[in-house]
């Protein structure tokens, strides 16, 4: 999680530009990039 999440903020443009900039946008893409980043995770360690 803590390899995989920064490179997804990275191709997802999520700065901390964007945090000052439009907190609640960035809050909303942290939120979902953390869930894709926990399913993918889960799924590899459930069904690989």
């Amino acid at each position: 999680m803590d390899a995989m999440l920064p490179r997804m903020m990275e191709a997802a443009g999520v700065t901390e530009e964007l945090k000052a900039r439009d907190p609640m946008r960035w809050v909303g893409l942290m939120n979902t990039l953390k869930a894709q980043a926990e399913e993918i995770i889960q799924d590899e360690l459930i069904y690989n």
